[in-house]
Formats: C-alpha cells, sequence, structure tokens
C-alpha cells in the first residue's frame, strides 16, 4: 500500500489537472484562487486509502476523491460567508476578496462540479455512491444549521456538541472512506466498520480542533 504522503502527492497532481470553463472569469477565477490555496487533500486521499485497502486503485476512484474534495471546499467558501471570516489558509477569503454574492455562486457552482464528477462512475457502483454522497451533503448542512444555533443558545449539552460535531464535519471522513471501500468492492460489513472508524476518527479531529481554537 502507498503511504498517505504518496497518495496525498498523487492526489494533488491529478487534482491540479482540473479546470474549470474559461468564462464568465468572474465566476470561475474565484474558483481557481481558492483551490490553489491548497490545504490538505485528507478527505480525497482517505477516499483513495479506503479504496487501496481492498483492492488497486481504481480509475474511478480519482474522480471520486476529487468530487469529495470540490464539495468540502464548497463548504468552506460557505462557512466563511456565514462567518463573515476575513482569512482561509492565510489567504482572503472568497468573500472577503470578490463579495458574499460572488461567493455564493462559486461555492454553488463548485458543488455542480462535484456531480459532475460523480456522473462518471461506473454503473455498478454509481447509486450507491450518490446515495451516500447525498445524504452525507444533507448531514453536513445540518451540522453548520446546529452550529449556528448553538451561538445563540447559553448552554450546549456534551451530547448535542459530539452530534453536531458529527454531523458537520465526522460524516464526510467517514463517508469518504466508505465510498474509497465501495469502489474498491468491500463487502457491506467491510463498508460498516471503516465508516464506523472514519467517524471516530473524524470526531477525534474535530475535538482536538475545536480544543486549539479555544
Amino acid at each position: 500500500m502507498l503511504s498517505f504522503q504518496e497518495l496525498s502527492d498523487s492526489f494533488k497532481e491529478h487534482f491540479s489537472k482540473f479546470t474549470f470553463p474559461e468564462q464568465p472569469s468572474s465566476l470561475y477565477d474565484p474558483n481557481r484562487y481558492f483551490l490553489q490555496i491548497g490545504g490538505k487533500r485528507v478527505r480525497p486521499v482517505l477516499c483513495l486509502m479506503g479504496n487501496e485497502l481492498f483492492d488497486s486503485i481504481q480509475p474511478g476512484t480519482w474522480e471520486l476523491a476529487s468530487a469529495v474534495e470540490l464539495f468540502h471546499n464548497f463548504t468552506l467558501i460557505h462557512d466563511d460567508i456565514m462567518d463573515k471570516a476575513p482569512l482561509r489558509r492565510g489567504m482572503e477569503t472568497i468573500p472577503k476578496k470578490y463579495g458574499d454574492n460572488t461567493a455564493i455562486l462559486s461555492g454553488d457552482v463548485m458543488l455542480i462540479e462535484a456531480y459532475h464528477l460523480l456522473n462518471r462512475l461506473d454503473k455498478e457502483v454509481i447509486h450507491q455512491v450518490q446515495h451516500i454522497f447525498s445524504t452525507t451533503a444533507r448531514e453536513v448542512c445540518e451540522g453548520q444549521q446546529y452550529d449556528m444555533d448553538f451561538e445563540k443558545s447559553d448552554h450546549v449539552s456534551l451530547q448535542d456538541y459530539l452530534r453536531m460535531i458529527e454531523l458537520k464535519t465526522s460524516v464526510l471522513i467517514a463517508a469518504s472512506l466508505k465510498m474509497g471501500a465501495i469502489m474498491g468492492g468491500a463487502g457491506q460489513r467491510n463498508q460498516e466498520l471503516i465508516y464506523e472508524f472514519g467517524r471516530k476518527l473524524g470526531l477525534a479531529f474535530q475535538v482536538q480542533d475545536d480544543y486549539l481554537d479555544a
């Protein structure tokens, strides 16, 4: 098996070939700007790792991993709008640099492009993967809403906090692993186990991130 760093380097090379249309540049230039800022690319690499646990990496898994990365960046753009954040990874956010209206459209088109990539998957896996992807996308939105609701609350229980971060962060990490495993031909039991591993990994990651941020 390849190491995380080897898969990360390979994914970065693959993802660098993804392009948006040239026009209207006022829509697509912000997306090109945002993606070049970079990031850890953890979720798409986990998708590739999930595949490689059960078989050699399938060509479609690279498309799936790219869709996961586009969706994740879509959520970041919209988070920056809602949080009125000036910086992301040390660079100006899209709403700060280009305005909220452009940021909304740029995020939306990034999500649409993610689904275009999903539509290229083989018929043997496309329906199952799209179901997981769409369910996870809805859950991430639910988690974000809980997060905003909790900002107005004087008290948030530990159980409610854990449920919020599970939806906002953990489910996408878990789904990335599971969808990759499906691409590798994993059976149902192994799909469930790898999802649960990813869910707990995501919880630990977000708890640590929130603790350091606090």
